[in-house]
């Protein structure tokens, strides 16, 4: 939710618990920038009408004080973020991009794409389709990211890009393509040790995916991820292992399970 929209719906909440009416001062603009913020369609269906409510009970002829509380302080708790706990040293920490760009996942997560027969644009792979496939999904989600960002950006941020905006521009870009791509009804499947895949919880389809891993250019960007993980995961003493994958033809990181993988010998098989 926008910082503007956030202050005019706390200070409406002061002045309800204080005055038990809305404040005066500032009234029309107030009113004014809920529209705009309404118009813009940058958040959920469910925080819009929630703001919807906000704003049409604003201007009703009988302001019920109890229920104008209720829906603010609905919208303003729907609108923050998560706090993980994590496992290494029970750190707590904000959630990030995942969360700032919540609502562009699952927007994308819904797009289907016309020249691959309505496939969703959550299953393709950039990494195992052809060249010119994954420059078209590229691009649709470069545009989809850079609107998403400057949308959240267009308050408090000067004419011309600065090189702040850029990187943080990129780096939506670059989360958005590393979060799609997986593969859905994997119950009754299972994957090879070392593969081009993980089975992971999908926050945004609720259900157990395959996911593609993180893929490396090189032997030491890989060796390198590991020794990352190492200072991430202090905790974790299973041994990592950089391959070469056989499906991307990039490198990959993953524990070491050679006992598991003799006794399983688990395989996966995977429509293209």
């Amino acid at each position: 939710m926008d910082k503007e929209i956030k202050k005019v719906l706390k200070s409406w909440k002061t002045s309800l618990e204080r005055y038990g009416k809305l404040d005066g001062w500032n009234f029309s603009q107030n009113l004014s920038a809920l529209g705009d913020y309404l118009r813009s369609k940058q958040d959920s269906n469910a925080v819009r009408g929630i703001v919807r409510q906000i704003r049409d009970k604003a201007i009703s002829q009988t302001l019920d004080v109890e229920l104008m509380m209720s829906l603010i302080k609905k919208a303003l708790i729907d609108d923050e973020p998560q706090i993980e706990l994590q496992d290494d040293c029970q750190r707590v920490q904000k959630n990030g991009q995942d969360v700032r760009f919540r609502y562009e996942t699952e927007r994308i997560f819904g797009e289907k794409l016309r020249f691959k027969g309505g496939m969703l644009l959550r299953n393709f792979d950039i990494e195992t389709e052809s060249a010119n496939d994954s420059r078209k999904v590229r691009r649709i989600v470069e545009k989809r990211m850079s609107q998403a960002y400057y949308r959240m950006r267009r308050k408090d941020r000067s004419v011309n890009p600065s090189n702040r905006d850029r990187y943080w521009e990129h780096r939506a870009i670059a989360f958005q393509l590393y979060n799609i791509g997986q593969v859905e009804n994997v119950k009754d499947n299972s994957r090879e040790v070392s593969t081009h895949w993980k089975e992971v919880f999908d926050l945004y389809t609720k259900d157990v995916v395959l996911k593609k891993k993180m893929a490396y250019t090189t032997e030491q960007e890989a060796t390198d991820a590991i020794i990352q993980w190492k200072i991430d995961h202090p905790l974790d003493l299973i041994e990592m292992v950089a391959y070469k994958c056989s499906s991307c033809d990039k490198w990959h990181i993953g524990h070491n399970y050679p006992a598991a993988c003799k006794r399983e010998n688990r395989s996966i098989s995977i429509a293209s």
